[in-house]
């Protein structure tokens, strides 16, 4: 009897024990293991970059508007050729071309100075050069024609520049008037020619 019941008892104490110990257990705070570094060459979802805000795309400068000249010849006196006020509004323009790419440049004939002003007022980016050919009363001209020029402002229509054209020969390799072409035609060409480069000076296009 007395065996059974130490064993009884020594079952007990050790049952008790086991209790306490997983209670005890049971009462302490787990400790959280240390965050391993993440593995190399794997994207971590709560690492990825955000793609960062795409820039707005620069607006284009405006481009200032191209500015014109349009290049005008009048009526000529009655005993003036028609031709001759062609040849000098074309030797104007031949010139201009090399020297005015900045700009749009235009012609028209037969015009007066009031059609002049009008097209100038009408555009605020068009300049108007109007040539008239007249007799040459003093004698100076080898043709008996003078060729005289008004620059008109856009807009205002004011007079930027006036004067007149010389038939100066050029040395500089411009091309020559077409074969076949009377002295008047060629000399007509060199004046419409130093019209050209006297207005290229004033709106600043050569020294």
């Amino acid at each position: 009897m007395q065996p059974r019941m130490k064993i009884l008892y020594v079952s007990a104490v050790c049952l008790l024990m086991l209790v306490s110990m997983a209670m005890g257990q049971s009462g302490r705070k787990q400790k959280k293991t240390p965050p391993q570094p993440p593995v190399q060459g794997v994207n971590q979802p709560e690492a990825r970059v955000q793609p960062e805000p795409q820039a707005e795309p620069e607006k284009e400068e405006e481009k200032a508007p191209q500015r014109t000249l349009m290049i005008l010849t009048s009526m000529p006196d009655i005993s003036i050729p028609i031709y001759y006020a062609d040849a000098a509004r074309r030797g104007c323009l031949s010139e201009m071309r090399s020297g005015m790419k900045s700009f749009d440049l235009r012609e028209d004939s037969n015009q007066n100075r009031s059609d002049a002003i009008k097209l100038a007022k009408d555009d605020e980016n068009t300049y108007v050069l109007l040539m008239d050919l007249e007799l040459d009363r003093l004698g100076t001209s080898r043709i008996g024609v003078e060729v005289r020029y008004t620059l008109f402002e856009p807009k205002t229509a004011k007079v930027l520049g006036a004067g007149m054209g010389y038939p100066v020969q050029p040395n500089n390799g411009t091309p020559m008037p077409p074969a076949g072409a009377s002295w008047a035609q060629v000399y007509l060409d060199w004046m419409g020619r130093d019209v050209a480069r006297q207005v290229m000076r004033r709106l600043g296009t050569i020294p």
